[in-house]
């Protein structure tokens, strides 16, 4: 029986563009800028919870 993450520990590109109300390609321009901590995961990036702040990076797009 396989088991069931109802709670996941990261966010793929696309859900933290939406949290952060960005474009996607605006979080992969952070990514490669080294801003946001990322791992490659097949063609995609995941973003670890533990790794980024999301209040930090929220106050940093308002500037």
């Amino acid at each position: 029986m396989s088991k069931i993450i109802t709670e996941k520990d990261f966010y793929t590109t696309t859900e933290l563009a939406e949290v952060l109300e960005i474009s996607k390609v605006s979080v992969l321009k952070r990514i490669w800028r080294g801003n946001i901590k990322a791992r490659k995961m097949g063609r995609d990036y995941i973003i670890f919870k533990q790794d980024v702040d999301i209040k930090l990076l929220i106050a940093d797009l308002q500037k």
